[in-house]
């Protein structure tokens, strides 16, 4: 349609139609929808988490990371960055500021996380004055950056031996199958922009699109065509 009215309005300009018929054309507004997410069922996110060996000091640092964005819908650049001050081990909470949207947010310590990061620090972590959580596994032993977590991610997605088929397998893909899972489980919009720590529910919106059952639920049923309707002539009932 925009070629169309740019053409009509040319033909006028050039004195070919003595009308500009492109008035008669509004403009368009299309914005193209966003690719699907990639996300993982459960199924296929505990083979994940099976094919990390936690008997291993990189293992025990890798399946606390991992949970995290699993479990939480943690960004790597927000897991990278958690330091011990964000953790709060009596109230059973996470408080940090996103390093995206620089905005505070608060997330449970689920027992499960707990307990993951227990087991790093007191048998995994080496000895170190930094204040983040997850460090390096070589000297100097730096804390980890947001690559070294998406790194993480993609190594053990594919250790998994799971299809990918053309989904994507990144440390974002798992923040994608925490909104999927809730979705699942039928929580609602804002709840889940909370938890993703978007600004605006329209942030969350493509999400909707990873579940058909919740598409489905949002569908409205569409009458039948009285048989009338075929019988018309000249665009009116005879």
């Amino acid at each position: 349609m925009g070629v169309v009215k740019g053409f009509l309005k040319y033909a006028y300009e050039e004195k070919v139609f003595s009308t500009d018929w492109s008035k008669i054309i509004q403009r368009t507004n299309y914005k193209q929808q966003p690719k699907l997410p990639s996300s993982f069922s459960i199924d296929e996110i505990k083979s994940i988490l099976k094919s990390i060996d936690r008997s291993n000091s990189s293992g025990k640092r890798d399946y606390a990371m991992i949970l995290l964005a699993i479990k939480l819908g943690m960004r790597v650049s927000d897991i990278a960055g958690l330091k011990f001050e964000d953790i709060d081990w009596d109230k059973h909470i996470l408080t940090f500021t996103q390093f995206k949207t620089k905005k505070s947010i608060t997330l449970p310590l689920l027992p499960e996380i707990g307990n993951a990061i227990i087991d790093y620090l007191k048998y995994a972590r080496a000895v170190s004055d930094e204040s983040h959580c997850f460090l390096q596994q070589l000297s100097p032993y730096k804390k980890v950056t947001a690559e070294d977590v998406s790194r993480v991610a993609r190594f053990y997605i594919h250790r998994s031996g799971i299809s990918l088929k053309e989904r994507k397998h990144g440390a974002h893909a798992l923040r994608h199958s925490f909104a999927s899972e809730l979705l699942g489980n039928k929580t609602s919009l804002p709840v889940i922009s909370e938890a993703l720590g978007h600004g605006h529910t329209s942030s969350t919106m493509p999400y909707l699109r990873i579940d058909i059952n919740q598409l489905r639920q949002c569908a409205l049923d569409v009458s039948l065509v009285p048989s009338i309707f075929y019988q018309q002539k000249g665009g009116f009932v005879s």
